[in-house]
């Protein structure tokens, strides 16, 4: 690694999990915005600046008072997006909840919960998955009727807008691209949100329900592994992964998790993601016990991805119809950056791998007019 990757593991780490003594080695003011832009990128601006902030005597902790002001406007932006979140959360559930729709709140405002602060887990959209099918066609009867611009967006997904945040009803809580395992996918989320007992946090007064921890921690490993293959990887969702083991893992039955990981052919991918928690983030092998260490994979190329990221690629290669009868792709570099990232992870996650790419092009095959 470089400096600029050297600190910023450092801070990142710093101001998720807390101190580790190593101090911050001088940067150049080109260096610390770059630093800045990668934060941006991976969402994880308003932690970086806690580690900052915890790294303030270091002696080579010397940074432009511009650049500094930088930070604390994306922490400050980032809180007070997270509030207006936490707030539209509160009032959703209260109404679904009121319906007996038997809402499940997914990713980012749920998991920010664990952190020592929530506001500075950078939140995006409001996920929320309906386990049955009929309080789920209620659920977006009652969006279509009160929420603004609903739309579906494919025949798991209907988003809208409530009160200026994003908010996306789902029936099915994480999937994978290849049939069977993800019919075992399904099987083990319709089983677990049916026969154990629920999950909650209260969120502005009101109670939110979650995913119970062992199927919680089983879906966010299947989500890094997703975005991995098919977008880069975030790094916001591996301090995802490493807040929940270190707050919510003894609430986790880690016998049955290695039982679906094998299921699910995740061992080699669950092995790398564990390997990240390692490496460049401190933790111990026994706080991941779901990592076995046998398939001997490195993480360098996830490590180069982690740089390199600018966007979502995937959505840049759909096919598009001109004035005449022949098809072709709206971005032939990002269609070729799509082939490259797919075989470079290949062995991560074969049989996701190969799906995952013909389920992208056959997606694609929609974006031509009939």
């Amino acid at each position: 690694m470089d400096v600029i990757q050297r600190n910023f593991f450092r801070l990142l780490r710093s101001g998720a999990f807390g101190g580790d003594g190593e101090k911050v080695e001088p940067m150049s003011p080109w260096k610390w915005n770059r630093l800045y832009n990668v934060s941006l990128m991976h969402g994880v601006a308003a932690l970086v600046c806690d580690g900052i902030k915890r790294h303030a005597s270091d002696f080579f902790m010397q940074m432009p008072e511009a650049q500094w002001r930088k930070w604390e406007l994306a922490t400050k932006t980032a809180e007070a997006r997270n509030e207006e979140a936490m707030a539209r959360v509160s009032e959703l559930f209260a109404i679904l909840n009121k319906g007996q729709l038997r809402p499940i709140l997914l990713h980012g405002v749920g998991k920010a919960m664990l952190y020592d602060n929530p506001l500075h887990r950078t939140c995006g959209d409001i996920d929320i998955f309906f386990p049955y099918k009929p309080q789920a066609r209620k659920a977006a009867e009652w969006a279509r009727r009160n929420g603004k611009d609903a739309a579906t967006t494919d025949k798991n997904t209907l988003g809208y807008d409530w009160n200026g945040v994003v908010v996306e009803h789902y029936s099915t809580a994480q999937r994978l691209t290849y049939y069977f395992g993800n019919r075992k996918l399904q099987a083990i989320i319709a089983g677990e949100t049916r026969c154990c007992d629920s999950e909650y946090v209260h969120i502005g007064g009101t109670k939110v329900e979650i995913l119970p921890p062992t199927i919680n921690l089983l879906l966010t490993i299947v989500r890094i592994a997703r975005y991995i293959i098919n977008e880069g990887i975030s790094l916001k969702q591996v301090v995802d992964l490493g807040m929940f083991l270190r707050k919510a893992g003894d609430k986790v039955d880690f016998v049955k998790l290695q039982e679906w990981i094998g299921r699910l052919h995740l061992g080699r991918i669950a092995e790398v993601e564990g390997r990240l928690l390692t490496d460049l983030f401190g933790f111990d092998d026994d706080e991941i016990p779901f990592k076995e260490n046998k398939y001997g994979l490195g993480i360098n190329k996830v490590v180069d991805d982690i740089f390199l990221i600018s966007g979502n690629h995937s959505d840049d290669w759909y096919f598009t119809q001109g004035k005449n009868i022949f098809v072709r792709t709206s971005n032939t570099d990002a269609m070729t950056w799509q082939v490259k990232h797919l075989a470079r992870f290949f062995n991560y996650y074969p049989i996701e791998t190969i799906t995952s790419f013909f389920s992208s092009f056959a997606h694609s095959l929609t974006h031509i007019e009939e």
